[in-house]
């Protein structure tokens, strides 16, 4: 032990006897004084290196961050019409335009009355869609029957609440479009093929028809769903009657591309599950 390692070690003995009565002169108060100071020493050093660093950093500032709001163009209302079908049928549609690229509408609701120049409603209902960014939706009302003709369409948004456009988006090619206005009925028909690489669970088609004068004469809306990638699908729109001046139709087929499940992988499963690829 180390005891003995003294005793065995002369050299070492002497050592210390020498240090003993170098130290005997000491007095007891500096030995205190020494004891406060190495008890002293840690707390001083943290102090000094807490008074150091804030020398150096405490007049730094970083750089200042300046959240500026995005300026967000309201919803338009572009033009609405009213149609008179046969049978005392009526119909009509409303045309709203987007003027923002990055911000569109994953619900927009509103309300729409038919009307006579009286004040009565004829037919009124409250219902919601999606606009995409950039875009001009066209919103086809649904037909009524009614004794009075309306004469007024009264159609109010309700609050809009935009949201950024997701990664996602759809592309389509339109082909075959053909419009045929025979006595006993207009009839467009067309197709379009999906683009992208997974399958579309719903597709909405709204159809404008134009006369020469590139006036809206007709409108009608459909949907097709699990259009699967690369495939063409067919299909009509149908009129009771012939529609005076129709003489060609303009489809732009409409994918809600807020709906996280609208976009699906061959298996059926949304794009982007587990499923799909891994999370």
């Amino acid at each position: 032990n180390f005891g003995m390692a003294i005793q065995d070690n002369e050299r070492l003995q002497e050592t210390l006897i020498l240090i003993g009565d170098r130290l005997a002169p000491v007095r007891r108060g500096w030995w205190y004084a020494l004891v406060i100071a190495l008890v002293l020493v840690i707390p001083g050093y943290y102090l000094l290196k807490s008074a150091f660093v804030n020398a150096f950093v405490g007049g730094y500032s970083g750089p200042a961050v300046v959240y500026t709001a995005v300026d967000k163009q309201p919803l338009q209302i572009l033009e609405k019409k009213i149609f008179a079908l046969p049978n005392n049928t009526y119909a009509g549609y409303v045309k709203i335009k987007n003027a923002n690229l990055e911000w569109g509408v994953a619900e927009q609701h509103y309300t729409f009355a038919f009307k006579t120049f009286g004040g009565t409603t004829l037919s009124t209902a409250t219902r919601s869609t999606f606009i995409l960014p950039g875009s001009e939706k066209l919103i086809v009302l649904p037909s009524f029957s009614a004794a009075s003709a309306p004469n007024e369409l009264d159609f109010t948004l309700d609050q809009t609440h935009f949201i950024h456009r997701p990664q996602t988006t759809a592309d389509f090619e339109v082909q075959r479009t053909t419009v045929t206005n025979a006595a006993d009925g207009l009839v467009v028909a067309s197709a379009f093929k999906n683009l992208t690489p997974f399958t579309i669970t719903q597709v909405d088609v709204p159809v404008a028809v134009y006369n020469s004068a590139n006036e809206i004469v007709a409108v009608n809306f459909t949907y097709l769903n699990d259009v699967k990638s690369a495939e063409t699908r067919t299909f009509q729109y149908s009129w009771p009657g012939p529609v005076t001046g129709a003489v060609r139709a303009e489809i732009n087929p409409e994918v809600d591309i807020f709906d996280p499940g609208i976009f699906a992988a061959d298996s059926g499963a949304p794009a982007g599950s587990s499923a799909d690829r891994p999370q």
